[in-house]
């Protein structure tokens, strides 16, 4: 594996932690966020669609490096 790879994976790994993080807290903010049916702000929604992106970019780097191992 090479020094950017191992770095993209890292970064990425980074990114999704504090994506998550960062949703946590919101949630924990919000008056009802203990309840299942909790109304999501926008603020919510936008820190939601960033860990679903943190979760595909580092999804990507993983299957290609499996893939870069299968050849």
């Amino acid at each position: 594996m090479t020094q950017n790879v191992v770095a993209r994976l890292t970064a990425a790994r980074g990114v999704l932690q504090t994506a998550r993080d960062n949703l946590d807290e919101a949630m924990a903010g919000l008056p009802d966020g203990q309840v299942d049916n909790a109304m999501a702000t926008p603020a919510v929604l936008v820190l939601l669609v960033r860990v679903v992106e943190a979760r595909r970019r580092l999804d990507g780097i993983e299957l290609m490096m499996s893939r870069a191992g299968d050849a």
